[in-house]
């Protein structure tokens, strides 16, 4: 029979006129790997859309796509990570399916989204270097989201 710890921090701030306010941050999903990825995946995703915003890649079908995808995905694993920390039963959102499909059309939208940028714009390189750049992070983010994935379908006890 296998053993869950749950580390839990409470943090309890008290005013002189009203009772005090107790926040509780539950740890353990951003201390597993599952959390890890997630934070890496949100960083990832941070920086394709930044790429992608910064250098123009909008202009372009594809880089709007990539541009788009990322900025939905970073988010949605930002809200990941906030419920994860803010409720107790967080820990529970990793064994859902939705959180497999999230990170398995990751996958296929962040690679679909790589390369097709890489494809539109690697014709002129030297012009196009931060949306070239944007979109083999793209190529990064989909192996985690595909890493995750596996350890999800695998049954690791990643805790997402």
């Amino acid at each position: 029979m296998a053993t869950t710890v749950v580390r839990q921090t409470t943090t309890v701030t008290s005013s002189s006129s009203s009772s005090p306010v107790v926040v509780s941050f539950n740890t353990s999903f951003i201390t597993s790997i599952g959390g890890l990825f997630t934070i890496l995946e949100l960083v990832l995703g941070i920086i394709v859309f930044s790429l992608m915003y910064n250098y123009f890649g909008f202009v372009c079908a594809s880089g709007f796509f990539l541009m788009f995808i990322s900025f939905a995905y970073w988010l949605m694993c930002f809200y990941f990570l906030l419920s994860a920390m803010l409720s107790i039963t967080g820990s529970l959102l990793p064994s859902t399916f939705f959180f497999f499909l999230f990170h398995a059309f990751g996958f296929v939208l962040y690679i679909s989204g790589g390369i097709a940028v890489l494809a539109v714009f690697s014709k002129s390189a030297s012009c196009f270097a931060g949306i070239i750049a944007g979109g083999v992070f793209a190529l990064i983010a989909a192996v985690c989201h595909l890493v995750h994935v596996a350890f999800l379908y695998k049954g690791s006890r990643i805790q997402g």
